[in-house]
């Protein structure tokens, strides 16, 4: 049950006297009143994912900026002090004293589930790297991945139920549908057992991320070029127009950023492939042999 805003006390501990595995329950139990799947919640480990509703808890996207907040709150760090680095908007945290913690715009992008976290807790120096507790926690690449094999076995279970319970020409169009889908399930299950294979198809989202990025900044380029000759000028309209629309390309460019990171990461992380990692893709591919073998029953 989510508890009132009054009665939430939430006492700041300095992340530093903690163990991993205590930071970790903190920050679950720090986003029950977010979760939806009581049952998801009530099992979840390191690697159960904050969103979804099939294997994750069921929070929305919406709400997780709310997480981060959840997780600032509890904690106090030493690294407070903010080091100017590349742009005048960009900054690391340094050493300085005890205070709020604070989690890097964008950081918070890869920490999806509860032991990820943690790991960007010790990724950003707020704790100590313990390699014995991230052994134990699934990449940010994974959870995508398998995340998204439980939703095509997902889908093909219920459309094959309902595919069951027709007749006569809707059934047999139905099927059709299934087919494809069993087609696409096997297809992602033969790239889940494949790692190199896996790989290759996130660099390839990863290129067309970039390509995407690289465009942008091209345009925010040309933008700025065309602001410095009408400031010349002195056209004042053409000059808020230009403004305006670099105001826009801005806006998508850090849009643009934060989903490179995440493809960047994912496309990094998909061919290295240790035994957390095996264990949930042996899990998400019998989920999907098995709601293949059902779609198939029909046929």
């Amino acid at each position: 049950m989510a508890f009132m805003r009054k009665q939430a006390v939430v006492e700041a501990v300095d992340v530093n006297t903690l163990t991993p595995e205590d930071t970790e329950k903190r920050i679950t139990a720090g986003v029950k009143k977010y979760a939806t799947n009581e049952a998801n919640y009530a099992a979840a480990d390191a690697n159960t994912p904050y969103l979804g509703h099939i294997v994750g808890m069921g929070i929305e996207s919406s709400n997780l900026a709310d997480i981060t907040m959840s997780i600032e709150r509890q904690f106090l760090t030493k690294m407070t002090t903010k080091t100017p680095s590349g742009s005048s908007s960009e900054y690391t945290l340094t050493a300085g004293e005890l205070g709020k913690l604070r989690i890097l715009d964008g950081q918070d992008a890869l920490a999806a589930t509860p032991g990820l976290s943690v790991k960007m807790l010790m990724d950003l120096g707020h704790m100590p790297k313990n390699d014995g507790y991230l052994e134990k926690v699934m990449s940010f690449a994974y959870v995508m991945a398998t995340g998204d094999g439980w939703k095509m076995a997902d889908a093909l279970k219920k459309m094959a139920g309902k595919a069951e319970k027709l007749a006569d020409g809707e059934r047999s169009e139905a099927l059709a549908n299934l087919k494809t889908l069993v087609g696409q399930a096997k297809d992602y299950d033969a790239l889940l057992a494949d790692a190199s294979k896996l790989a290759a198809s996130k660099a390839k989202a990863y290129a067309n991320d970039k390509a995407g990025f690289d465009a942008l900044n091209t345009e925010l380029n040309l933008t700025l070029e065309k602001i410095k000759g009408v400031s010349a000028g002195g056209d004042a309209a053409a000059l808020a127009k230009l403004r305006g629309e670099e105001a826009e390309i801005r806006t998508r460019l850090k849009m643009s950023h934060a989903k490179l990171r995440v493809s960047q990461e994912v496309s990094d992380a998909a061919g290295k492939r240790r035994p957390i990692e095996d264990k949930k893709v042996a899990e998400v591919r019998a989920g999907l042999q098995e709601a293949v073998a059902l779609a198939e029953k029909l046929s």
